[in-house]
């Protein structure tokens, strides 16, 4: 199965970044090799569990939930992705009702429904259930666990299961210019270091904004047939 395979979610269809796997993940942190080498153990009980990441924006959260649905898909394993701060998804409480019986399911930003009891509830039982069946959820949110305002005691018992990992979103240049070299080897066309480097002098150290600007540069080397040297960067740009 090719690794751009989009995946079917359940219940709901939501379609995943065309870029977002792990093999274009970067960090700064040596802490989080380990932590993407259990992400990848999907057939590993002894692995499953909750992991809950959580940092400022721009720190890859996201990019690892996608990425972990995008493996299990590719490996005919079920999985579900569900953003809940997506005002446009008629999501309430009852969607992780049954959920618990799917290999893997990922909830984007899910500290924006603490403090709601119903939810609290519902995210409580499906974490326990979860747990017993030795599957894997995967939870973001930009505060850490000790700064969530619960209010069930079901939750505050749960907390004690989900391992907190801090992201952080990449500063240096060695690792931007590696996460683009990574996102154009995805996209099928490679990045000499000379030209990362001068995209980011050129531009900034946000690495969504250097993603937007890796774009135009691909769909340009697709247009001309051409490598992706700095004279044609630099001609590219300049235009």
């Amino acid at each position: 199965m090719s690794h751009k395979t989009m995946s079917v979610q359940l219940p709901l269809k939501i379609n995943l970044r065309e870029d977002a796997s792990f093999e274009t993940f970067v960090a700064e942190q040596e802490s989080i090799a380990l932590v993407l080498s259990h992400l990848q153990q999907h057939d590993n009980a002894r692995y499953a569990g909750c992991y809950y990441f959580f940092g400022e924006s721009g720190a890859g959260k996201t990019h690892l939930l996608q990425a972990s649905c995008r493996f299990y898909t590719q490996r005919q394993r079920q999985s579900v992705y569900f953003p809940l701060s997506n005002s446009a998804l008629p999501l309430i409480p009852d969607v992780l009702n049954g959920l618990e019986i799917t290999d893997l399911v990922c909830l984007d930003d899910v500290d924006q429904i603490i403090g709601q009891t119903d939810w609290e509830r519902a995210l409580a039982n499906f974490l326990a259930k979860s747990r017993v069946l030795g599957h894997r959820v995967l939870l973001t949110g930009s505060a850490d666990l000790i700064h969530w305002p619960v209010v069930t005691d079901e939750l505050r018992r749960e907390l004690v299961s989900i391992m907190p990992v801090h992201l952080f979103a990449l500063q240096g240049s060695r690792e931007l210019v590696l996460a683009l070299q990574r996102h154009a080897l995805y996209k099928g066309f490679e990045l000499p270091i000379e030209v990362g480097n001068f995209l980011l002098k050129r531009f900034s150290h946000d690495l969504q904004e250097l993603l937007v600007v890796l774009g135009l540069l691909e769909q340009a080397t697709l247009a001309e047939k051409r490598r992706l040297t700095l004279p044609f960067v630099k001609d590219v740009l300049a235009r």
